[in-house]
């Protein structure tokens, strides 16, 4: 059964705010609320499939993890996937001080990208996968896995994600979001929980260690032997998880990141980022983090939103799962058509209630 689009949080939920303050403090502020609705060369394009015999033990089936979730729909519509990027070209970009050396910036490309995937034109809609999630599993059970029920079929390379969650928030609360991007060929490693404060080293630690464990899950003999795009990776979380997502963006595996609603912090990325935040969040924060960006193409892209409202935003009906499988797909697997939920005059993240996305130099010198 496909469960690209299952999977809901029902019952309350604490989440934390963590705003950056004076002096380098931090003064975090608490809400409840009820938690909203929830390699490198192409291979024939994959089927869906009954499970094979034989696969992990440790996997459970998201219907039966989410048996007891309901929806919670959010009432504004998905805007057509898809600002004016016009583009200028820019001087080379400085490498950041402090930092380490500068990254290679030989950035992903349709030309260069992994197993192809078939066509679509809703990205909300699940892709050729079935979708099952394995709990407590990785380095010391401290992780979960998302990912295609059956793997390599037809010598498909599948890409890694690396995530990371919010504070109190665990690998369940971005059910919808993850499952989705399983049906799409995508094996994220999801860290159960992330607790020091934005920007610190232990949130790097954990999802780095989770994701060199994917990687090496590669080699010896097992479900992921040999299915697996190891040189395809994508960073990618919310808030704590967003914040350390940019940290880990030189990670040698890492071609893309995605950092949802993060904080202040720097990066040295491989890759084009993209930064989602909302004008009722800490967007100073993250047009600071932006501001460090100089060795990759990125993107900051806004909804009149605040941080609460971000899960529901990753749901089946909110605004965030268009943009982010469509990004995914255009710079891991070379899906020229998913280009329109962020290039060009008229893409999906252009029109309101999208604020006007702002880019970088290496951005606007891109010709995709």
């Amino acid at each position: 059964m496909n469960r690209g689009a299952s999977g809901t949080l029902r019952g309350l939920m604490v989440v934390c705010l963590l705003v950056a303050c004076g002096n380098g403090e931090q003064a975090m502020q608490m809400a409840v609320l009820p938690a909203p609705s929830a390699g490198a060369s192409s291979a024939s394009t994959p089927t869906a499939g009954d499970s094979a015999a034989g696969e992990s033990n440790a996997r459970v089936p998201t219907s039966e993890v989410n048996a007891q979730a309901a929806d919670t729909p959010i009432e504004e519509a998905m805007p057509t996937p898809g600002g004016d990027m016009g583009a200028e070209a820019a001087a080379g970009a400085a490498g950041m001080a402090g930092q380490q050396a500068p990254a290679d910036t030989t950035r992903p490309t349709p030309s260069a990208t992994g197993s192809e995937l078939p066509p679509v034109t809703d990205y909300t809609a699940s892709g050729p996968f079935s979708a099952t999630m394995e709990a407590n599993t990785g380095p010391g059970g401290g992780y979960a896995i998302f990912r295609p029920d059956i793997l390599g079929e037809n010598g498909f390379l599948h890409p890694l994600i690396i995530f990371g969650p919010g504070i109190l928030t665990s690998p369940t609360s971005y059910t919808t979001l993850l499952d989705h991007l399983a049906t799409h060929g995508y094996v994220t490693i999801v860290v159960n929980a992330l607790s020091a404060g934005p920007g610190s080293a232990a949130n790097v630690e954990a999802m780095q260690l989770g994701l060199d464990w994917l990687i090496e899950q590669n080699g010896p003999a097992g479900v992921f032997q040999g299915k697996l795009d190891v040189e395809r990776a994508v960073t990618m979380g919310y808030s704590l998880g967003a914040t350390a997502s940019v940290q880990l963006s030189s990670h040698a595996a890492i071609v893309t990141t995605v950092s949802i609603h993060g904080h202040s912090t720097s990066g040295d990325p491989h890759g084009p980022v993209l930064l989602l935040t909302g004008t009722m969040d800490v967007i100073d924060d993250v047009r600071q983090t932006f501001s460090t960006l100089e060795q990759a193409p990125a993107m900051l892209a806004a909804l009149p939103i605040g941080h609460l409202a971000v899960l529901g935003e990753l749901g089946a009906s909110g605004r965030y799962l268009a943009p982010i499988t469509a990004w995914l797909r255009y710079w891991v697997n070379g899906d020229d058509a998913a280009k329109q939920a962020f290039w060009g005059a008229d893409c999906g993240m252009c029109a309101s209630p999208w604020i006007a996305p702002e880019t970088n130099a290496l951005w606007e010198a891109q010709a995709l």
